[in-house]
């Protein structure tokens, strides 16, 4: 099994926020949304940048993805396979459900304050 890393995909409600002021390569993807939710057109930019990623590689991945209403089934990939989780299990199968995510954010904020201060 090869692990790697991507990087983040953050999506936050202001299209220039203060805090990359000044910052010339922010590390992780930044999209503007009003609210700060995924919508389906950020969902399949998102995937179409992992396929073409993987293309390069000539590797075929797969990608397991709830069934949330903004995550729909994308068309035309050929190194990325989306299969879907079944209705209403998301909280039993995924614990980055359950706080994963809050703690994730909460060192995420941590560091990138302290490196600023830095």
């Amino acid at each position: 099994m090869i692990k790697e890393k991507n990087s983040m995909f953050v999506i936050g409600k202001s299209k220039s926020p203060r805090c990359f002021k000044g910052v010339k390569n922010v590390p992780c993807r930044y999209r503007a949304q009003l609210k700060s939710w995924m919508l389906a057109e950020l969902f399949e930019e998102r995937v179409k940048e992992i396929d073409l990623k993987f293309s390069f590689q000539k590797r075929k991945i797969a990608l397991i993805v709830d069934n949330c209403s903004p995550h729909p089934n994308v068309q035309k990939l050929e190194w990325v396979e989306l299969i879907f989780l079944p209705p209403n299990t998301t909280s039993i199968t995924q614990p980055m459900d359950q706080s994963v995510i809050r703690s994730l954010k909460a060192k995420y904020r941590s560091l990138a304050v302290k490196k600023r201060i830095d």
